[in-house]
């Protein structure tokens, strides 16, 4: 084997951590930037936060516009009591012997986080070492409390015990949980009139009723945090022109300390000096880092408002098919670079908060060669289901007519059938009302 001695060029790009620094602060939202600042004052003497003064009491709130999510904006959590807390909670105030406040207390540590009672009755009976009477008297015990319908095993129980709580007859209403459930699941409406010897419209007011209620009453509970955020960015109309900017009034500001600069500027070798001069650095390439997560935020933000002028004139329904990577061939930045700019953050458009991922979307080709977003066409679909006639809802088939004749897009019933699933709208059986 011949051993020799080459040399060869090559040209790779090194993962600085000047670098990672950048592109890590780039992903992140407003709220996750605020908190990587504040870790950096931990780890930096040189490093000084200005805190923002913000009323936000002050600050409007809106709403997340987007299929399927609708939310409040501000900038704070609350933490919500708990199931088992709130039913401990209505356990203290009630005059219970201390054998019956044990088994109450027992069946509410066994709730699920649906309201629902976990084990069989054998069960609990042997590990409380109660008869089945007594351990029955503290079912109905808890099944007094509120919400309505907890402590039941089955959704089916559940709606009963609401039912019966209600100030009302609901003999019908009833029947159709305890004798005719599968039917009521399946919306088999026609059946379940027959064999209940009511009218369709009769049938109708039972079943809104019974729609009422909550058939899971825990999930009330579920929510620990209820989580709230600002808009990253805003686009404004201001006459004919839609003008991008920052949110800076959510962010706190950096700020380097002069305190050690004569100490730096002596030419000290020691390694207190060493020590400060790289912290200084660092503070140096943080503020680039900012500067740049800025600049490449509002130069994406205006691309998207280049490319989606008709949403930003008049809607939702007018969002146009956009990639990734168009913009970042336009832009002449990497993909990647595009993906982390739009993550996890929100923009505030005349039309509502958005979240920048939303502008860009799959398309479909319209009769006039055009395209146009998923989302719009969703947009549309939800628009001809509000505007049916209930008692006559619209088929799949008659959807993509009506996609067409309207808006000239041709798309198949099958992709109607999953845009519909997407949207959670349910087949025109289901959507079927009567009376």
């Amino acid at each position: 084997m011949d051993l020799q001695l080459t040399q060869q060029q090559t040209l790779k790009l090194a993962m600085t951590q000047e670098l990672r620094q950048a592109i890590t602060m780039l992903q992140f939202n407003a709220q996750e930037l605020t908190e990587f600042l504040y870790e950096q004052t931990l780890e930096n003497p040189l490093v000084e936060i200005e805190t923002p003064h913000t009323d936000w009491n002050q600050i409007k709130t809106t709403k997340i516009q987007n299929e399927n999510t609708k939310q409040g904006i501000d900038l704070y959590s609350r933490k919500a009591i708990s199931l088992q807390d709130d039913l401990l909670s209505q356990l203290q105030e009630m005059k219970l012997d201390k054998s019956e406040h044990r088994i109450v207390k027992y069946l509410i540590l066994n709730l699920d986080k649906n309201g629902f009672l976990i084990g069989a009755d054998d069960e609990l009976a042997s590990e409380l070492s109660v008869t089945q009477e007594d351990l029955n008297n503290g079912l109905q015990l808890l099944q007094s409390f509120e919400p309505d319908g907890i402590g039941a095993r089955t959704v089916q129980e559940c709606l009963i015990i609401q039912l019966k709580r209600l100030s009302k007859p609901t003999q019908v209403a009833e029947m159709i949980i305890e004798d005719y459930f599968d039917l009521f699941v399946n919306k088999n409406w026609k059946e379940m009139a027959k064999k209940l010897k009511v009218s369709l419209p009769e049938l109708q007011s039972e079943i809104d009723l019974i729609l009422t209620l909550q058939p899971r009453p825990g999930l009330n509970y579920e929510q620990d945090e209820v989580n709230y955020v600002a808009p990253d960015l805003y686009v404004e109309r201001i006459g004919d022109e839609f003008v991008v900017s920052l949110n800076d009034k959510i962010l706190p500001r950096l700020k380097l300390l002069n305190d050690y600069e004569d100490y730096m500027a002596k030419g000290n070798k020691s390694e207190v000096s060493s020590y400060l001069k790289e912290k200084n650095q660092q503070v140096g390439w943080l503020m680039k880092s900012l500067e740049e997560r800025k600049s490449t935020m509002i130069e994406v933000m205006n691309f998207i408002v280049n490319k989606q002028r008709t949403f930003f004139e008049k809607g939702s329904a007018h969002l146009r098919t956009l990639t990734l990577r168009e913009a970042a061939e336009e832009l002449d930045i990497h993909e990647s670079t595009v993906s982390r700019t739009c993550k996890n953050k929100f923009v505030q458009t005349p039309f509502g908060l958005f979240e920048m991922k939303n502008f860009f979307s799959q398309g479909v080709v319209t009769g006039n060669d055009e395209d146009i977003s998923s989302t719009s066409v969703q947009v549309f679909i939800r628009e001809l289901v509000n505007k049916e006639n209930k008692e006559k809802p619209l088929s799949d088939q008659k959807i993509v007519e009506l996609l067409g004749e309207e808006h000239g897009i041709e798309i198949s019933r099958r992709t109607v059938a999953k845009y519909r699933d997407i949207l959670r709208i349910p087949s025109s059986s289901k959507r079927k009302r009567f009376g």
